[in-house]
């Protein structure tokens, strides 16, 4: 049924084909008219007929009897099943002689929703990394003392001695905890004054020439595909060194002994900045923990030892060089981790 006939007056109708964002006029939950950015918003094929949908077929929630007007978050819903985050504002308006009618603009703000996230994702591993580092110190001088007594006792008995055995575990143990302080010192450290020109791709070969005899990659093929001539950049070579070790490690364990690992250097053309990527043909991480890797302690493997600090302290050290962590699925269907960290414009060029 045409629009004029439902009784909508012309201007108005003239005045809605001017709006640009995806749009439509609909009679309570039932569709009359959309624009193109609608239709192409929500794939919907140009031969389809608007005029047989409902409204709960595009957003939800969306209520059966009276409709929420103003300004709303919902969730879209596309033919094809995908779903996104939208913002929905509903107006009504009455015409005469047929009733009440509403107008319904829908916007995609998945990816304000993405950055919102990280945004507070960020915000979150800051005060985790004050936190972190404060308790590391309370922690750390008494470790020092435990340690300090337990070899002092050890050093008085006899190597056979049956004390002895447990000593040497309390030293074995007081030791692993102090290297856990010391890794949430350096998650919650803000800065460091070591910074010189690093050459990224000579870190990443010497790191893997140390590990790579470790059993982790015994049956892994690992690639590298490092953009020669890649600019130098300004950091802390012991802290990047870090990253590394952390994130091969990292692919390897999520190989298990078998499948793919690929690392990857290039210069960033968006602006002065080195990307490094870590590919890897693991399981992948879901959405749900995609939000929580990069936290403290945060590890699904505890059955193989994991503290859940690598992830956290690798985020740490790209924040303090002015960088960018973020995971994503890998082509190899794992999980790719993509680095960028800035150069320095007096060291930028190549070199």
């Amino acid at each position: 049924m045409a629009l004029a006939e439902k009784g909508i007056p012309n201007i108005l109708l003239e005045n809605w084909r001017e709006i640009k964002e995806p749009s439509v006029i609909h009679e309570a939950d039932k569709c009359l008219v959309a624009n193109e950015a609608f239709m192409d918003l929500f794939h919907i094929g140009r031969r389809q007929s608007i005029q047989e949908m409902f409204m709960a077929q595009f957003i939800s929630p969306w209520p059966s009897y009276h409709l929420r007007l103003g300004i709303r978050q919902a969730l879209g819903r596309r033919l094809d099943g995908s779903e996104f985050d939208v913002e929905v504002i509903s107006m009504p308006f009455y015409a005469a002689g047929d009733g009440m009618f509403y107008q319904s603009i829908v916007r995609d703000i998945s990816r304000m929703k993405l950055w919102e996230d990280k945004m507070l994702q960020s915000e979150r591993l800051t005060a985790m990394g004050k936190l972190a580092g404060e308790i590391a110190h309370e922690i750390n001088n008494p470790l020092g003392g435990i340690l300090l007594y337990a070899n002092l006792v050890k050093e008085d008995l006899s190597p056979d001695h049956d004390a002895s055995v447990n000593l040497e575990k309390i030293v074995k143990l007081a030791t692993k905890c102090r290297i856990i302080a010391k890794g949430l010192l350096n998650f919650g450290r803000s800065s460091s004054r070591s910074y010189a020109p690093v050459d990224l791709n000579h870190v990443i070969t010497e790191m893997f020439s140390l590990i790579e005899d470790h059993k982790l990659f015994a049956g892994v093929r690992t690639d590298f595909e490092l953009e020669p001539e890649l600019p130098h950049l300004m950091g802390d070579r012991g802290q990047l060194e870090q990253v590394i070790i952390n994130l091969l490690i990292n692919a390897a364990e999520a190989v298990n002994g078998h499948g793919r690992i690929r690392v990857a250097t290039r210069s960033q053309g968006l602006g002065p900045n080195v990307e490094l990527v870590v590919d890897d043909s693991g399981p992948g991480i879901t959405d749900e923990l995609r939000l929580k890797i990069f936290e403290p302690f945060f590890t699904t493997k505890q059955h193989r030892g994991g503290t859940g600090l690598g992830l956290s302290i690798t985020h740490g050290i790209v924040q303090r060089h002015g960088g960018r962590i973020d995971v994503e699925e890998s082509p190899f269907g794992g999980a790719r981790f993509r680095i960028w960290l800035p150069l320095d414009r007096t060291y930028g060029s190549r070199t």
